[in-house]
């Protein structure tokens, strides 16, 4: 050991180029020199593109729960440039005098524009990190969408457009753009009173307004969230048009479910010209039949603005309220994000069709009327009895259950209305017998047939496993059976006791030529050389049968 400190573990890098945050322990104190204030980190609400987001207190105060830490504090690495970007924008356009005199100007009760309350420097297991304090909001607007379904009712999409209106003239009348307009970076407010105001956060985009003439710029093309990002934007220059344009394509979204480019999202310029057919047939947008003809116009009124034309906020605020008058909603209502909730299909009413059918007399003049509880539709399926334990069916044939049977409730409650009851017959038709397929082929199989196919057989019929008729009939060629009669081998009482089997025989090849043609084939053998065994000694003339010849 040498005694050094270890070193801190590297902030990890996101896909994005970016580093994360290493995890900030419970209880940690930073300490604002600018705003000479304390600020102790709570639990972590949630991880952003570039940084992460904790709740937070002050330091002298104590809270219990995670719920009263009023402040929230974003945190990134000091190498990154977001947060550097927000916490400039909140220094020069989030003054508090100046909001308050906009409010005044306009007439606002509320308004959504976060409130900012410090930023600096800290050091923690040393690494610098760039901080933010602001007031802690609710639930995103991205969450709810998702939670209702993705849909919003379409009084709530203009109301939160209408908030979002006011945001964007304090942000214009600044010289800035927000650039990056979306459910995720739409809160709710969480104080008293604040409920039904949205707040528009995340200002990591926010650019300064170019009062040069409109160039595209390469390097910026297609920034931020690509299904929201405006046409300027795709082509790199930030422009206040630009923020309506992907407002617009919010409140679209939130009406009608999905955007028509959704699916392409991983191709920018594919987007991009999608973008700009949809918004030079905007008539065609009427295709979406939850689409009111106050965002239709409002996107029109985009498409006749040039770059640097000024925007007639008053014009716009007109067409949204407008469609809420006419919805008896204001822009300060109540927000509702989840529609009216359907009636369940069980409990939907159910119609009778008196036809033809009905064998009643009554039934046939009796008009056609919606009941609740007292007319009961049949279920199908096995599981109708289970499910209906009311219901009595009659007996089913073959064991199969037919639906078209009568369905009569076992007990009947005391009807409220005035109106006759009336009893609905339904004629029952029964299933055509299924007939068991034969064993054999060409044989029918008595024993397995329905009452209905059996056919009447002579009481003297008799069948037999051995052909006794070579032995007590005239012997006849055997022919197959036709419709539905056994082959008969005599003119006996023997009708149905053979079976036939067709056998498939190939046909003689013919020749095509009368000569004759031999044909003489050539079979190498294998020689195999065998090897003359030494010579011995016996097979020397000297010596025969072991002894030398005679001399």
């Amino acid at each position: 050991m040498n005694g050094k400190a270890k070193k801190a573990a590297a902030p990890r890098k996101k896909a994005n180029g970016y580093k994360m945050p290493a995890p900030i322990s419970v209880g940690e104190v930073i300490n604002d020199t600018i705003g000479k204030k304390k600020w102790r980190i709570g639990p972590s609400i949630g991880v952003g593109g570039f940084g992460e987001i904790y709740s937070a207190c002050e330091h002298d105060s104590s809270p219990k729960k995670g719920s009263s830490y009023p402040y929230v504090i974003k945190i990134e690495p000091h190498e990154n440039g977001p947060l550097f970007v927000e916490k400039h924008f909140y220094v020069r356009n989030a003054n508090k005098d100046d909001i308050a005199k906009f409010m005044k100007a306009k007439k606002l009760t509320t308004f959504g524009m976060p409130q900012y309350f410090g930023n600096g420097s800290h050091n923690y297991k040393g690494e610098k990190y760039r901080y933010l304090v602001l007031e802690r909001y609710g639930k995103d607007l991205w969450s709810l969408f998702k939670e209702s379904g993705r849909s919003f009712p379409p009084a709530t999409v203009f109301q939160i457009g209408l908030q979002m209106l006011d945001v964007l003239e304090y942000i214009h009348s600044k010289g800035y753009v927000h650039a990056d307009i979306k459910g995720a970076n739409i809160l709710l407010g969480l104080k008293k009173g604040t409920e039904n105001q949205t707040y528009l956060l995340d200002f990591g985009l926010a650019t300064r307004v170019n009062d040069k003439e409109f160039k595209p710029d390469p390097k910026c093309a297609h920034n931020g969230t690509i299904e929201y990002t405006s046409r300027d934007a795709h082509l790199g220059v930030a422009t206040m048009r630009g923020d309506l344009e992907i407002l617009g394509y919010n409140m679209l979204q939130w009406l009608v479910g999905e955007l028509p480019w959704e699916k392409v999202l991983k191709q920018p310029k594919t987007v991009q010209t999608m973008k700009e057919a949809y918004m030079k047939n905007l008539k065609d947008a009427k295709k979406f039949a939850d689409v009111p003809d106050a965002l239709i116009k409002f996107l029109e009124y985009i498409n006749s603005l040039k770059p640097k034309d000024s925007i007639d906020y008053t014009k716009c605020r007109q067409l949204f309220e407008g469609y809420l008058k006419s919805q008896g909603k204001t822009k300060n209502s109540k927000l509702e994000f989840t529609a009216a909730k359907k009636q369940k299909a069980n409990k939907a009413v159910i119609e009778i069709d008196d036809g033809e059918d009905s064998d009643s007399e009554n039934t046939d003049k009796a008009p056609k009327r919606k009941t609740k509880k007292d007319d009961v539709k049949p279920k199908r399926g096995r599981r109708a009895k289970q499910a209906s334990p009311e219901l009595v069916d009659e007996e089913c044939e073959n064991e199969e259950p037919d639906y078209s049977m009568e369905m009569v409730p076992k007990k009947t409650k005391k009807r409220k209305s005035a109106e006759p009851a009336v009893l609905v017959k339904v004629k029952k038709t029964k299933m055509a017998p299924k007939a068991t397929p034969p064993a054999k082929k060409n044989h029918t199989n008595i024993a397995t047939q329905t009452s209905v196919e059996k056919p009447k057989r002579s009481p003297r019929q008799v069948s037999f496993d051995s052909p006794i008729c070579e032995v007590i009939g005239e012997k006849k060629t055997l022919k197959p059976a036709k419709n539905n009669e056994s082959a008969n081998s005599s003119g006996d009482i023997f009708e149905d006791s053979f079976t036939i089997d067709d056998k498939k025989v190939k046909k003689k090849r013919r020749l095509l030529l009368n000569e004759e043609v031999t044909v003489t084939r050539v079979v190498r053998k294998k020689v195999t050389t065998v090897k003359p065994k030494g010579r011995s000694y016996k097979d020397c003339p000297t010596i025969v049968n072991g002894r030398s010849p005679p001399k």
